[in-house]
């Protein structure tokens, strides 16, 4: 095979040599070539196509409504939208041994949360953290989905790591290194503070009571549902209901027990019996018109007081059939001679007559059992209704000697609040009907059941020398079942402890009442030695009285930013809380923490003060708080029998 140098036709001097003509069939050739080359490498991949027949009327149809369609311009596929990553932030704080962690869903978020005063707590979402010590030992805490909390509680002293899981849809915080010193005993030193409570007149208190001139000011944001009107009970209609006594049958009976062939008629809409009808059908026919199964035995059955009658003093006068006799005891029979033949012409022997046996008993004849036809009911002298009218009205019933009661009821128009059958209920003035579910009346909140009785929450107030004189009776009366009492406070300007004047004669006069008892202090503690002075306090003006309801730690922001502790941390707050309840608590005490949803949200790390008792200030008729919590203080600007002015209402 020779040795063709194909490279040579590509150098210059060779196509400079080469004719025009050569050139231009050389390169449709090579185009030729280079389509039949694409061609067959598609058939290789795409696989010829199927010849089928074309179906000529169908190709037809298609042009047709292709051309009278308007071409459809190609839509772009749509652009998914990426979900919104919320970013959660932690609070992590240690107090006594207690490591309490808080996620928070940010409030600049854009998935709707946009332009909320506050982080909330993250709730509703399943996961867990894990915390670390310094030998690498790691623990799982599994995050309360209410609340968005942990609390570890008792850990041993040293150095930890706390991290947060990946979540789909978070952007969850970094790990935080913490340190967990040594629990401090918190114990209140009463004589030590004694000497340091001071009363209200020995202090300038509109620059130390944060409750002067109305204090920390939440705008009531509750409104009634309900109007108020002042209790009434109008007659409006009368009527006569009536009873009538039945067999185990269900026919009415007569006063003296007899049962009848008359059935109750009863009001399709109200029930109510109307009247009796006779019992008009075929057994009634075929038992003489009385109830039961068997005629006269069936009218003993059921208790009638006629005189008894036994089959055999049936007679045919009574049954209206043909007697038969049956004799006592059977007769014998007289003989009966055999007939003696007539002679014939022919001299014929006379026959031997056969002997005649011994007359033997005869059984008297038994007559075939005749039918007893059924008694006509008009002819039944037993029938005690015979002769009534098919159908009695129901106050005619008694006149004909039916068991049958009569009882008037009086219709009623009822407005406010009613007592009925023991239970409470409020009435609308406008409609007339019992309220239900959760309604607001005069700014109080209730809650009644699917049927308008009052449901028992328990209802209270809370009370300082702002209330002024209270009459402790006409509290109780009026339906309040607790009273929290202002302890004292300290001084948000010097830091002074202050009794409040009227506390000594609130809780004596409350306890004396019958109410079930709480009590609280206005913190403004700056560290743990100042909650635990306060708490001493507490403990020192208290001795002798029964608190069912605890010792509440009150802290909130001062109007004016002007209080000595608004500007500490939460962390440093949230310990001044926990000394302060542990503190009470180790005195035999219940504690808890009084504040509202934002201060609570952002001003403490709730996951520490989760244990203990929460009293949360809410004003509005529904409570929208992302914790647990004990009392709900719902209004500042309750009414109270007793109490002159306005009072804060709190639901238990």
């Amino acid at each position: 095979m020779r040795n063709h140098k194909a490279m040579r036709y590509f150098s210059g001097s060779t196509f400079q040599r080469l004719p025009l003509y050569k050139l231009a069939m050389g390169g449709i050739a090579m185009v030729l070539c280079a389509g039949i080359g694409v061609s067959a490498m598609a058939a290789a991949f795409i696989g010829t196509p199927r010849q089928t027949q074309p179906n000529t009327e169908a190709v037809q149809l298609a042009t047709d409504e292709t051309a009278a369609r308007p071409t459809a311009r190609p839509t772009a596929a749509p652009t998914a939208t990426p979900s919104p990553v919320i970013s959660v932030r932690s609070e992590v704080s240690v107090v006594q041994q207690d490591i309490g962690v808080q996620l928070y869903r940010m409030a600049d978020d854009s998935d709707g949360q946009e332009g909320t005063d506050a982080d909330l707590p993250l709730i509703g979402v399943e996961l867990s953290i894990t915390i670390t010590d310094a030998d690498g030992n790691a623990a799982d805490y599994p995050v309360d989905t209410e609340s968005g909390t942990v609390l570890a509680e008792d850990v041993e002293p040293g150095d930890y790591e706390i991290s947060f899981p990946d979540v789909e849809g978070y952007h969850m915080p970094a790990p935080v290194g913490i340190t967990v010193h040594e629990k401090i005993e918190y114990k209140a030193d009463i004589e030590a503070v004694q000497d340091k409570i001071v009363q209200a007149e020995e202090v300038v208190e509109s620059e130390e009571d944060s409750s002067y001139g109305g204090g920390t000011v939440v705008e009531d944001e509750i409104v009634d549902t309900v109007a108020y009107a002042e209790s009434s009970k109008v007659e409006i209609g009368r009527r006569t209901v009536y009873t009538a006594e039945l067999s185990d049958g269900g026919y009415l009976l007569l006063t003296d027990g007899s049962v009848t062939a008359y059935k109750p008629v009863y009001d399709a809409s109200t029930g109510e019996l109307t009247g009796a009808r006779r019992d008009g059908s075929a057994r009634f026919a075929a038992a003489g018109g009385l109830p039961g199964a068997v005629g006269l035995a069936g009218l003993l059955r059921h208790g009638s007081n006629a005189p008894a009658v036994t089959p055999e003093a049936v007679t045919q006068e009574e049954t209206g059939a043909e007697a038969t006799a049956t004799p006592a005891a059977s007769a014998t029979p007289e003989p009966t001679a055999s007939p003696t033949p007539e002679p014939t012409a022919a001299p014929t022997p006379t026959p031997t007559p056969e002997p005649t046996p011994e007359p033997t008993p005869t059984p008297a004849p038994t007559a075939a059992p005749t039918p007893t036809p059924a008694p006509t009911p008009t002819a039944t002298p037993n029938d005690p209704t015979a002769g009534w009218p098919e159908e009695i009205g129901a106050a005619d019933l008694a006149g004909y000697g039916f068991a049958v009661t009569a009882e008037e009821e009086i219709t009623y128009e009822y407005t406010g609040w009613q007592n009925i059958g023991g239970n409470n209920y409020y009435y609308d003035p406008a409609t007339h009907q019992p309220v239900t579910g959760t309604q607001v009346i005069q700014g109080n909140v209730y809650e009644f059941a699917a049927d308008g009785a009052l449901n028992q929450t328990a209802r209270g107030i809370d009370v300082s020398k702002y209330q002024g004189n209270i009459d402790w009776n006409a509290v109780a009366a009026d339906g309040i079942t607790f009273a929290i009492i202002r302890v004292g406070y300290r001084g948000y300007g010097s830091g002074a402890l202050v009794e409040d004047s009227t506390f000594r004669k609130n809780i004596q006069g409350a306890t004396a009442a019958g109410l079930r008892v709480g009590v609280y202090f206005y913190s403004q503690a700056v560290n743990e030695a100042e909650a635990v002075e306060e708490a001493s306090m507490v403990l020192s003006l208290c001795q002798g009285y029964s608190l069912p309801l605890g010792v509440y730690f009150d802290t909130e922001k001062v109007a004016g930013d002007t209080g000595r502790a608004d500007g500490i941390s939460a962390a440093q707050r949230t310990a001044n809380a926990v000394a302060f309840c542990e503190t009470i608590r180790n005195a035999g005490y219940n504690a808890g923490v009084y504040s509202y949803a934002s201060w609570f949200y952002n001003s403490l790390n709730f996951a520490n003060i989760s244990k203990y008792r929460i009293w949360i200030a809410q004003y509005r008729d529904t409570l929208d708080f992302g914790y647990h919590y004990d009392i709900w203080q719902y209004t500042s600007s309750g009414k109270v029998n007793g109490v002159p002015g306005n009072v804060d209402m709190n639901i238990g």
